[in-house]
């Protein structure tokens, strides 16, 4: 993929190597725009020209601002930009238009797209079968007894419904009803036990069937299913990673979480029966993806009518609840698709007048080591989650980072699992992090900072895992390269 631009010369020739700073052989980079008589640089009677790269950004980012702080929806909202931007740019609202009309006929009818609503209502149908509850006692009474074991229980039931719901903030809602009584009556420390919660629904955000995955397999323009398995390692890692911190930091002060009751072996096993054939069905899917017995969504239609026969075979799921999840499903998947075809227009755009090569172009100029690039992304995204909503920040950046990481040479999966990783930070981080509102609406009687306060020492374990990923790149490609 050229990354760099691939524009014709004045002559029609194309230049031998992208135009990328410090390549030997390489063209120099020609922006015969520049010299074209755009709208822009046609103001005021031709006595005021500018560069119309400058203008048309200057213009569409000065509209995204005032639209996002307006409230208008994000998908909206960079349709637009990305509209106006290319007027700005052309002088004509046929390029913009044609955009949005092409995006929109192509994502509405796209097979690939699919895997959405049906993963939602997968994740629709499971929740109103009460298998959470289910789930919870079974992790409570297998790992109750370790130091901080009903926090560990919380989020091993975090890492089971991220399995098979895809909703973190769900997740978070619905653990705090069922896990937080539990954690109170042993005594746990609310710092602790509200920030397994909401941190422990982050791992929806990375444990396939992910919607945040797939939304970024399609902006970036990769495999729905490599990205899909390719969030399998890192999640287990992660979960694994906040339950040895509960472990580590209860066995310090075991006042922040004292063990739990022991089980016999019998009561732990009584309640497989009702839980296995759901995990059963996600490893299915898992496993048909990966080894190519079915496309994503395949495995997602499958998982649909398996989920739903269990939970009707079990006596789970009453046909209005059903109804109910599949009015949710319609619901959520509509405002998914309109972000996706307001982030294409807007990627469009940014094609369109270059920009996206010039940003390529200056972070190369600044010689960071790929270590110090990855720092400062993290950084940036840090800064951006505290601001922006998880799905919303993949549609306005992805479009501009994707250049970088394929200029700099970084596997776009490898990477995906980076950024989906710093999606899960921005999902706890105020003042929009959704899962800290989704527990404090729960309880109402914990300060949001108590909240945020118990999230910062489990998200700091997802900037180890990315300095993991760094370091062994293999962890997140290992089961993508398999197929």
């Amino acid at each position: 993929m050229d990354t760099a631009g691939d524009d014709l010369g004045r002559d029609g020739s194309r230049p031998r190597h992208p135009a990328v700073p410090g390549r030997r052989g390489a063209a120099p980079a020609r922006r015969p725009w520049r010299d074209a008589p755009t709208r822009s640089s046609r103001l005021y009677g031709g006595t005021l020209k500018m560069d119309p790269v400058t203008l048309s950004l200057a213009v569409s980012l000065g509209l995204l601002v005032l639209l996002l702080g307006a409230g208008v929806h994000i998908g909206a909202a960079l349709a637009l930009v990305g509209i106006v931007g290319s007027y700005v740019f052309l002088g004509s609202w046929t390029a913009g238009l044609n955009l949005l009309l092409l995006h929109a006929v192509d994502i509405s009818s796209s097979y690939t797209m699919m895997v959405i609503p049906l993963f939602i209502l997968m994740g629709g149908i499971a929740s109103a079968s009460g298998i959470t509850k289910d789930l919870f006692n079974l992790f409570y009474r297998s790992f109750g007894r370790l130091p901080g074991g009903v926090a560990v229980a919380t989020v091993g039931t975090c890492a089971g419904m991220a399995a098979i719901t895809g909703s973190s903030v769900a997740t978070s809602a619905a653990m705090s009803r069922i896990a937080l009584p539990e954690l109170r009556r042993f005594g746990y420390d609310e710092r602790m036990s509200t920030g397994a919660i909401a941190t422990g629904g982050t791992l929806s955000i990375m444990i396939p069937p992910s919607i945040t995955l797939v939304l970024y397999a399609i902006f970036a323009q990769q495999s729905v299913g490599k990205m899909l398995i390719a969030g399998v390692i890192p999640g287990l890692l992660l979960a694994l990673g906040y339950i040895l911190l509960i472990v580590i930091r209860c066995r310090i002060n075991p006042r922040l979480g004292p063990p739990g009751p022991r089980f016999s072996f019998k009561e732990r096993v009584e309640l497989l029966p009702g839980v296995l054939p759901f995990l059963l069905v996600i490893a299915a899917v898992i496993a048909g993806i990966l080894f190519g017995v079915w496309t994503p969504v395949e495995s997602a239609a499958v998982a649909v009518l398996l989920v739903t026969a269990i939970s009707a075979l079990q006596g789970r799921l009453r046909f209005r609840q059903f109804v109910d999840a599949c009015c949710e499903a319609v619901n959520m998947s509509a405002s998914v698709f309109i972000v996706v075809i307001g982030s294409m227009v807007f990627s469009g755009f940014l094609a369109l007048n270059g920009f996206s090569d010039m940003i390529a172009e200056s972070i190369l100029a600044m010689n960071l080591s790929p270590f110090a690039l990855l720092l400062l992304l993290i950084a940036i995204y840090i800064v951006l989650g505290m601001f922006m909503e998880v799905s919303s920040l993949l549609a306005l950046t992805i479009p501009l980072v994707m250049p970088i990481v394929l200029t700099v040479g970084w596997n776009p999966i490898w990477f995906g699992v980076v950024v989906v990783s710093l999606m899960e930070v921005a999902a706890v981080t105020p003042p929009v992090g959704l899962n800290l509102y989704a527990v404090k609406a729960s309880v109402p009687s914990i300060s949001l900072k108590t909240i945020y306060v118990g999230s910062v020492q489990f998200w700091l374990i997802n900037i180890l895992l990315i300095l993991l990923l760094f370091a062994f790149p293999n962890i997140a490609l290992i089961l993508p390269n398999m197929q």
